[in-house]
């Protein structure tokens, strides 16, 4: 039985809803006596701990991306089998606690029981935990896209190679926009594309929007943007038009079947730039491509970063939380773990800053690209002055020292060809 449609729009407001909504679900987040998330998450051997505590948002968003990189650090420490083959439960463990009070989480930070720490919190209570030791995060960013002049000169924000490759695709596969705004063409997007795709990449831990979400809060304040190829839908975006059609936001994904040969063709890139043409020539001004995870060497990430969007703070409630991460034992598996995954940071006075982190043996990944328009600064973070005050990394022979982090430890497709451009200051320090 569907909901009514008042209800409907109270979710979504409620899910992504800013001002005072915003305000509203972050006070009851923080509310007090309000009990938060308790996780641990383990590697074979013991090699890397890693404990979560805090908003449950953050076992879906931060979390995730993390645990790859444990689970694939843990598989190239054993010498274990490339991780594509191996099933995290045969490398892991994850132990859930009790929830965990404030005071809880506070305890933990001063004490903390496993190598690295990592809050979900608000912004103001992440300020107040040690700073020793740690960074803070945003726990979402967003990609906004300023649509200036036609369709040509959206296509040239991007680099020549780019284009030439896309004008390429674009010519052997045949790609068209059809827009679909009739309920059948939600429906024939949302069953035959987006719940498979979200199927076949993330498995058990997808995230997405239910039908009734996706038709009454995105679908009937906007379209759905198809790319056709020879005939048939191979690809789409369920899109929502916001300020009197001003801003389009680019909410939900597919492709045909979730069949993965869409994305290998291309027909994901030709999503991105036809819904630019689309916006360029209908009026919007900017396009949203949507949140991302503060992990710069996501493919998704290094995918978006290609059209030059700028890079903020949310403006729905995940736009006043932080993620604060504390690595309490400095170990070989530690550095690489850190040096393996660069970050999204923020300063003293909550800018956006890219953060990689190296040692003397381990140089910085420098692959991972994270500079552009609304990220202040570029640091590298040596981790004997971040570290210093722990009892230095024993390296055991032939072991988990080496500069495995220098490369891609979680292997990417997207990470590799980023084009090139001028990086913002960077800097060398520890916190």
């Amino acid at each position: 039985m569907a909901a009514p449609p008042g209800w409907t729009q109270l979710r979504y407001r409620w899910a992504s809803g800013t001002g005072t909504w915003a305000q509203a679900r972050q006070w009851l987040a923080s509310a007090p006596g309000r009990r938060f998330e308790n996780r641990r998450f383990g590697t074979a051997e013991h090699l890397l701990s890693i404990v979560y505590q805090g908003f449950p948002e953050g076992l879906i968003y931060v979390m995730p991306y993390l645990r790859d990189q444990q689970v694939a650090l843990a598989g190239t420490v054993n010498q274990a089998d490339p991780v594509d083959g191996v099933d995290v439960a045969d490398v892991a463990d994850t132990v859930d606690g009790a929830p965990v009070s404030w005071r809880g989480v506070r305890r933990s930070a001063h004490a903390p029981e496993a190598d690295i720490l990592v809050v979900g919190c608000s912004r103001r209570r992440a300020l107040g935990l040690p700073r020793e030791r740690s960074v803070l995060l945003p726990f979402r960013v967003h990609m906004l896209l300023d649509v200036v002049g036609d369709a040509e000169t959206m296509h040239r924000s991007v680099s020549a190679n780019e284009r030439r490759q896309f004008a390429r695709l674009r010519r052997e596969h045949g790609w068209t926009c059809e827009i679909g705004t009739r309920v059948d063409d939600l429906r024939f997007f949302y069953d035959r594309m987006h719940l498979p795709t979200m199927a076949t990449r993330h498995g058990e831990e997808t995230r997405s929007t239910d039908w009734d979400i996706a038709l009454r809060a995105l679908f009937r304040r906007g379209m759905v943007l198809f790319v056709r190829e020879g005939g048939r839908r191979v690809a789409g975006v369920l899109c929502r038009l916001e300020d009197d059609g001003r801003t389009l936001r680019m909410r939900l994904l597919g492709v045909l079947d979730g069949d993965e040969a869409h994305y290998r063709s291309g027909a994901v890139k030709a999503v991105y730039y036809l819904t630019m043409e689309w916006a360029a020539g209908n009026g919007v001004t900017r396009i949203d491509f949507s949140g991302g995870d503060p992990f710069p060497g996501k493919g998704v990430f290094q995918f978006k970063r290609r059209f030059h969007p700028t890079i903020a703070h949310p403006a729905d409630h995940f736009g006043d939380r932080r993620v604060y991460v504390q690595v309490a034992r400095d170990t070989a598996a530690v550095r690489d773990f850190l040096v393996a995954t660069p970050m999204f940071t923020v300063d003293d006075s909550d800018r956006l800053v890219a953060t990689h982190f190296f040692d003397g043996v381990r140089p910085p990944r420098r692959s991972v690209r994270a500079d552009g328009p609304g990220v202040h600064a570029s640091r590298d973070v040596d981790l004997d002055v971040f570290l210093a005050g722990l009892a230095p990394p024993a390296v055991p022979a032939g072991g988990i020292g080496r500069t495995a982090a220098a490369d891609p430890v979680v292997a990417d497709p997207a990470v590799s060809g980023v084009p090139g451009g001028e990086s913002p200051a960077r800097q060398v320090i520890g916190r």
